[in-house]
């Protein structure tokens, strides 16, 4: 069954700049509604647009998460694709919702990134009968080049990642590093680590404005407790049923135009590229909801092709659009509601990602599974030279079977790191020596310490049901999760109220043709309000494409001047090389 993008909207309070220059607020926040007024025109009809929820300026992210947040990631931890991602211009506050103040000991400053972590892993260790795989992976599109945050060489390398489609799969980014997670701390410490190699600068709107969107993914791969127990497997066992789901969370660099940020060089270089993601963002999200649109324009940024899933696809998805109140922001706060407005009628199909084969889990328990076999037979192996005396010529036979086996790229792999730490490996190879004969048992003690030091290490990178026998942590948790779904309940009652009073006027219940006669009047009346509105929209659509456009043509303006004043600049310098300092090098 289809199920519709969520979407809210988040308004912020009155920044210091605004309160300076006196600006006025031009946004009225209702449960599900938000009002716009026009501030050139206020005696002009409101804007209106309804919502899945509305957040004002005093309402915390905690509230967010626990009312909109809380059910799409506990779908996570049963198998389902979920994204999160806060869409709006810049300086509107989509980073302090995504991440809040960063991590602190103060619970209330944490985003909803830090509140899905913890989420995620107290869930995980109230589990029972389950468990969980837990990876992450960080990435930026920073000028339409994908960056890998979580890489110890990247911010000084700058390599571009490629994309690539895998059937069942999705869009993924098969060269990023993942890191396994143990607990919440784990991910606190590697989201700081990819924030501290995220590009970031300074515009007139917003001291640290983000220059780049990034992804931040939790892929939690479970398993049946019967299945995970890795030491009672044995080599005839099959592989139990995996499931997967996976978490983005979407931090998106903000809209921006060069009037207001004041944006040259490559502060506007880098606005540009964002402009250019969003306005494909856009088109996406517009292609989807009209009906008559065959194509849908994924492939025209990296950006829209990571979240393909996420629009139209097998994934659960929250919009957080972030609005700024100020009179001066009117044009921005309107685009960015008219985007929101038509995001949730995007329809997904969400489904359970059921033994995924690219699963880790798979991989680890296959790897298991071989090194058990193997550990077997070489317990065979050292028992039969343990109570058989063996001539030479036998144990030159023995010692070809057992290099023979080690060309498994495990077993190799262990015994060659065994061979470089010691000091006789040239003796060992003589199989006539003394030190010959011990050699291999030798050996074989060492690759089955190896081995069961992987299979413990394979076991314990297993989380879940840590905290199993807490029933107050446990009861907390059922109580927020019925909680969220109450939540979510009432704004489907709350959004169906107006649909069903259109039935019932369709259908025509009327006590006397008198009523009938007045209700319809008033019918005329909605209606004929609605098209003068949607006539203004009109209007004020093709007013915003006007400033896109003049907007647009000054970047380009301005890029072309940069761009010939330094073909101009190098052409001097190659033409008349002796007019400047010799230690310039041009390549």
């Amino acid at each position: 069954m289809g199920e519709n993008v969520k979407v809210i909207v988040r308004c912020r309070p009155m920044n210091r700049k605004e309160i300076d220059k006196k600006s006025d607020s031009i946004v009225e926040i209702g449960d599900y509604a938000v009002s716009v007024v026009n501030p050139l025109a206020r005696s002009a009809p409101r804007k209106s647009f309804t919502f899945d929820s509305v957040y004002n300026g005093l309402s915390k992210t905690e509230t967010i998460y626990n009312d909109m947040c809380y059910s799409l990631v506990e779908s996570t931890l049963e198998g389902y694709n979920g994204t999160i991602f806060a869409y709006g211009q810049t300086g509107c506050g989509k980073t302090h919702t995504m991440q809040g103040e960063g991590y602190s000991d103060a619970a209330e400053n944490n985003g909803i990134i830090q509140r899905c972590f913890d989420h995620i892993f107290e869930t995980i260790s109230i589990a029972t009968s389950v468990r969980y795989l837990a990876l992450v992976s960080y990435l930026e599109i920073y000028n339409e080049n994908i960056r890998d945050l979580l890489s110890a060489n990247e911010p000084n390398s700058f390599k571009n990642h490629p994309l690539k489609d895998v059937p069942g799969v999705g869009v993924t980014v098969p060269t990023l590093t993942t890191q396994a997670v143990m607990n919440a701390m784990d991910c606190y410490n590697w989201l700081s680590v990819g924030n501290k190699n995220r590009i970031t600068g300074a515009t007139l709107m917003n001291e640290k404005s983000s220059r780049s969107h990034t992804i931040f993914t939790i892929s939690l791969e479970q398993i049946q407790e019967s299945a995970a127990a890795p030491p009672n497997l044995s080599s005839d066992q099959t592989i139990g049923n995996i499931r997967r789901g996976k978490l983005n969370l979407v931090d998106l660099a903000g809209s921006e135009r060069q009037s207001k940020t004041g944006a040259f060089g490559d502060r506007l270089k880098e606005a540009t590229k964002i402009n250019l993601s969003l306005s494909a963002l856009g088109n996406v999200i517009s292609a989807l909801v009209d009906s008559k649109t065959k194509h849908v324009p994924y492939r025209d940024s990296k950006l829209t092709r990571l979240l393909q899933d996420s629009l139209g696809g097998n994934t659960k998805t929250l919009m957080v659009a972030c609005i700024s109140p100020a009179d001066s922001n009117y044009d921005e706060t309107l685009s960015t509601l008219r985007y929101a407005c038509r995001a949730k009628n995007i329809s997904n199909v969400p489904t359970i990602n059921e033994d995924p084969k690219d699963a880790q889990l798979r991989q680890y328990q296959e790897e298991i599974l071989n090194l058990k076999r193997m550990l077997d037979e070489s317990q065979q192996h050292e028992s039969a030279v343990h109570y058989k005396f063996v001539e030479d010529n036998n144990k030159e036979r023995e010692r070809e079977l057992w290099l023979e086996e080690a060309k498994s790229q495990m077993r190799q792999q262990m015994i060659a790191e065994m061979r470089n730490l010691k000091e006789t490996t040239a003796e060992a190879a003589n199989p006539k020596t003394e030190h010959s004969e011990q050699a291999v048992p030798q050996e074989q003690e060492d690759f089955q310490l190896h081995a069961r030091k992987r299979i413990d290490l394979i076991k314990h990178s297993l989380i879940g049901g840590e905290r199993v026998d807490d029933l107050q942590l446990r009861e907390r948790h059922r109580m927020r999760k019925l909680e969220a779904k109450r939540h979510l309940s009432a704004i489907a009652r709350a959004l169906g109220r107006v649909e069903s009073e259109d039935r019932d006027l369709l259908q025509g219940h009327y006590a006397s043709i008198q009523q009938e006669i007045n209700i319809k009047n008033e019918r005329i009346k909605k209606c004929s309000q609605k098209i003068k509105m949607l006539e203004r929209e009109v209007a004020d659509l093709n007013s915003e494409f006007q400033l896109d456009r003049e907007d647009y043509l000054d970047e380009i303006r301005y890029l072309g001047i940069q761009n010939k004043y330094w073909r101009i600049r190098f052409g001097m310098m190659i033409s008349k090389p002796g007019n400047y300092p010799k230690t310039l090098k041009i390549t």
